[in-house]
């Protein structure tokens, strides 16, 4: 019912998560950054909660692997939740229940991860990492946005795309977040907000 990417930049120290589903208020319930610490997605059976559980974990020495697996080890509807997560090193993991919604799917690389699940076909996460890695030179929040596109042109969500958020981090900068909690273009509506926001550092992205 979401498709997300958490992605980290260890030369600059920058964080981002963006993310999308068939639901009300995705930017409320799934995404969150903790400066220098990490980015991580907590989607399907959400339960917010957890999002600063385990950054927490990460931030006191825990592996992004065995933060979520401390959280979920008596978790008895872990099997319904996915979660992905990347650390200011740039090192990933994904996590999904044996009982999600297919389609799901999920790729962990460095410096980033991309999950989703009821998603409309198989392409959505293999269309997200390729528009991942060729837009590497875009600014970086946008580039995260331009992934999002990417898995909506192919699928996205089965239910469509009702909320989206980006979460943003860079040194010295407060965390920058944007959300559009209820649109029947929450894509295209979260652009223009990016577009506001940034509009020196994005100029010229979306014509690439």
């Amino acid at each position: 019912m979401t498709f997300s990417i958490v992605a980290s930049n260890p030369s600059t120290k920058e964080l981002c998560v963006a993310t999308s589903t068939g639901l009300v208020a995705v930017g409320n319930l799934v995404p969150s950054i903790l400066p220098n610490v990490g980015a991580i997605c907590v989607q399907a059976m959400v339960k917010p909660s957890y999002r600063e559980t385990i950054l927490d974990l990460m931030k006191n020495g825990s592996s992004n692997e065995s933060a979520i697996n401390n959280v979920l080890k008596n978790d008895k509807k872990k099997e319904h939740r996915q979660i992905i997560v990347v650390n200011a090193k740039g090192q990933t993991y994904v996590f999904s229940g044996l009982r999600m919604i297919n389609i799901c799917d999920s790729c962990m690389e460095d410096n980033f991860a991309i999950a989703g699940n009821m998603l409309a076909s198989g392409s959505v996460i293999s269309s997200m990492k390729k528009a991942f890695l060729i837009n590497s030179n875009v600014f970086f929040p946008k580039r995260l946005l331009l992934t999002l596109i990417a898995g909506e042109n192919a699928g996205g969500d089965k239910r469509g795309c009702m909320s989206a958020a980006i979460e943003y981090f860079k040194p010295n900068r407060r965390i920058m977040t944007l959300r559009i909690d209820y649109s029947n273009n929450s894509l295209k509506d979260l652009s223009m907000a990016l577009e506001k926001r940034y509009s020196k550092e994005c100029k010229d992205a979306f014509d690439r």
